[in-house]
């Protein structure tokens, strides 16, 4: 089946297209609010530190494994990690976590 001229250049987003950053933030959203629960679950500053630093790791293995899985999302993940933590520092070193 032939296109029109009009309609074989007009360039439009698939499905596909979202996969990669909605992933990522998706992954970025896991990791932060992973952390705020564990900050909320934590009984001292000294806990609430070790609490996220573990839930940190967990979430890095599990991008890992995801790389392993899947890996055309690998570097999606990984870059969410990073946002995730990025954005853990940032609101952690402002107290907004408890």
């Amino acid at each position: 089946m032939q296109r029109s001229p009009e309609t074989a250049h007009t360039p439009h987003l698939s499905r596909k297209a979202w996969v990669i950053p909605a992933a990522a933030a998706g992954f970025a959203l896991f990791v932060a609010a992973g952390a705020r629960v564990a900050a909320i679950f934590a009984e001292s500053m000294m806990s609430g530190v070790a609490l996220i630093g573990s839930w940190l790791i967990l979430a890095l293995g599990l991008a890992y494994a995801g790389t392993r899985l899947r890996p055309g999302l690998g570097a999606a993940l990984f870059v969410g990690f990073a946002v995730g933590v990025l954005a853990v520092a940032f609101f952690g070193g402002m107290h907004m976590l408890t």
